[in-house]
């Protein structure tokens, strides 16, 4: 804000310059607050007055976003936005619901147009600085070019400092300098525009246009306007945009956990933190907008994290399904807006697929029979996923073999041999220095891992000590070809998903092959030293396993006692942080059926979709 005290005939007339930026939330709620403290007697807006009549209109209209098309002689089409979080908007709203006077003070487009500048300095900074202070800072980098335009108005302006004392005016950052020099040249001579449409209309803005052609998330603007009678009865109320990114990325994070059952850790939040603030410095920007959020969100959480962001954050939910003028749909193209686009491929079932009807409960009461009729005392598992953790296993543990056949590779100049091969890299690394090819040689190693260990998450919960997988149990493989297997999961009892089938999830698990030799791990009083589950799998896999080698995953490396507990056996544990693995493959690793005995085989498939 830029307060000047004007003298003329005598007569002294105060002018508050209220400078903003196109749809930014910090400039209108700024103006705002600026308007309700001072209270003018007018309110000047950079608009032509021939809109006057339908811009109000569509004002009161709100929160229904409108357009309003301008067609001149020449066919042309200008269009102007009215939506929340628009200055001129909120200058209107303020002065109509405060009997103030309005004053529309502007040129048609008849001028060449002048392309908006980018803020100098973020407008974040009102929130620390004040909305005074930011604008004198500004002030400094605006550009000053006067044009037919900014006479205009600095005109309008002097006729208006005749008749009123007290006078805000409502104008873009890029017209500041140049408004407030053509004001002290006044003359007092007006003329009207040449230019003047010949028809004006209002529209319903249509919904993609919301998501697609405003600067601010449209999610911005509904929570402006619900909080909009905050800003007047409490002068310290501020809204964030910080803060309503945190809302939207956790409201995305919870709509993408529904659809594909993957829950984020805190973990890839932090290299969320850390992209996005490394590509912030790489751009110099003090402030992310919502396109680099959808871009570091599809770094963690894929191509369909990224769309729930982007579709949450984009979605106006005040707009007003019964339309009482007509809908327009606009492109940014349209209106020769700034765009970025950045291509998202969301994963969706084939229509073959969809076309595989499962069998669902048809009343409640069958749900209810069906789980009184689950047992639980003679139980086996579903084959299919038998497969895909007996498979994963085997993987897993070649990929934590590879780690150690890494770890004993040697590399060396090149002499007489290639040996295994040429080490490309330790080449490249320092040929500028020695200019000598490196070669490496492999190891003949033979090892084999006997056991697996996977922890998806500790229980009870190290933090809350709550426990959230109470299933604790053993079973054995059913053949040579299948390994036995103790984990801790959800109780499947709660979750009858048909007759004689329930489904639960597994919080971690252990792999021992061969089968047929494990003795009920949770009642064996040998691992009573564990701490916890996760512990309690791992000294069994340990004492297990007929290999030296034994393969732990998860998020922590395995404690002391477990490392002094395989070291006494002679054995090994190779960690492999779960991180390194896909999200999506562990999921559906962890959701696993439980059949009330093999008879049920026959038919799980018509409840199960895998």
């Amino acid at each position: 804000m830029l307060k000047i005290e004007y003298t003329f005939q005598n007569k002294t007339s105060i002018l508050y310059f209220l400078p903003f930026f196109p749809e930014n939330l910090e400039t209108t709620q700024a103006i705002l607050k600026t308007l309700s403290e001072i209270k003018p007697q007018v309110v000047a807006l950079t608009l032509p007055f021939f809109v006057k009549d339908k811009w109000i209109e569509a004002v009161n209209g709100l929160p229904d976003i409108y357009v309003l098309t301008l067609t001149y002689k020449t066919n042309e089409m200008e269009y102007l936005l009215v939506s929340p979080i628009c200055a001129l908007v909120e200058g209107t709203r303020f002065a109509l619901s405060n009997n103030i006077i309005l004053s529309f003070i502007d040129l048609p487009k008849e001028t060449p147009f002048q392309e908006i500048i980018e803020p100098p300095l973020p407008p974040y900074l009102i929130k620390n600085w004040g909305y005074k202070r930011y604008t004198e800072k500004v002030f400094s980098f605006l550009p000053k070019h006067i044009t037919q335009r900014e006479k205009f108005i600095g005109e309008r302006i002097f006729e208006l400092v005749s008749k009123y004392s007290s006078i805000a005016i409502i104008l873009p950052f890029y017209q500041l300098k140049s408004v407030l020099e053509a004001f002290k040249n006044a003359s007092g001579l007006l003329y009207l525009p040449k230019d003047i449409p010949k028809n004006i209309e209002i529209f319903s803005l249509h919904t993609q246009s919301i998501r697609e052609l405003f600067l601010e998330p449209a999610y911005f603007q509904s929570a402006y306007e619900k909080n909009r009678k905050k800003f007047l009865e409490n002068s310290k109320f501020y809204l964030d945009r910080i803060t309503l990114y945190e809302e939207i990325i956790e409201k995305a994070q919870e709509k993408y956990r529904k659809e594909t059952g993957i829950q984020l850790s805190i973990r890839d939040f932090n290299v969320f933190g850390q992209f996005l603030r490394n590509f912030l410095l790489i751009k110099g920007r003090y402030i992310p907008d919502l396109f680099d959020l959808v871009l570091t969100a599809r770094g963690i959480g894929g191509d369909e994290f990224a769309f729930w962001l982007w579709e949450i954050a984009t979605y106006y939910d005040l707009q007003n399904e019964k339309k009482y003028y007509p809908v327009l749909k606009l492109s940014a193209e349209e209106l020769n807006l700034p765009t970025k686009k950045l291509r998202l491929f969301r994963k969706i079932k084939s229509i073959r697929s969809c076309l595989r009807f499962l069998k669902r409960f048809t009343t409640r009461e069958e749900r209810r029979n069906l789980v009184q009729s689950f047992s639980g005392k003679v139980i086996c598992s579903f084959p299919p996923e038998d497969i895909i953790v007996e498979t994963f296993g085997k993987k897993a543990m070649e990929k934590g073999l590879r780690v150690i056949t890494e770890n004993l590779r040697k590399i060396e100049p090149f002499t007489t041999s290639l040996k295994d091969g040429l080490d490309i890299r330790e080449t490249i690394r320092k040929w500028i220095f020695e200019e000598t090819p490196y070669v490496k040689e492999d190891p003949q190693t033979h090892a084999k891992a006997g056991s697996i260990v996977i922890i998806f998450e500790e229980d009870p919960d190290p933090v809350t000590g709550r426990e959230r997988y109470p299933w604790n149990f053993t079973w054995h493989g059913e053949h040579h070809q299948e390994s036995d297997m103790a984990f801790y999961a959800t109780d499947p009892s709660l979750n009858i998903v048909g007759p004689g089938i329930a489904r639960a999830k597994y919080g971690g698990f252990m792999l021992t092959y061969p089968p047929m030799r494990v003795y009920d791990v949770w009642e064996d009083s040998y691992f009573d030293i564990a701490e916890n589950k996760a512990e309690r799998l791992l000294l069994a896999g340990i004492d297990y396993s007929l290999e030296k080698y034994i393969v732990y995953i998860a998020k922590k490396p395995p404690s002391q006692l477990v490392k002094r507990f395989a070291n006494f056996q002679g054995k090994k544990i190779i960690f492999i942080p779960i991180g390194s693995f896909s999200k999506t493959l562990l999921e559906k690793i962890r959701i696993f059926h439980v059949l009330e005995g093999h008879y049920v085989r026959s038919y799980a498939h018509k409840y199960i979709n895998k």
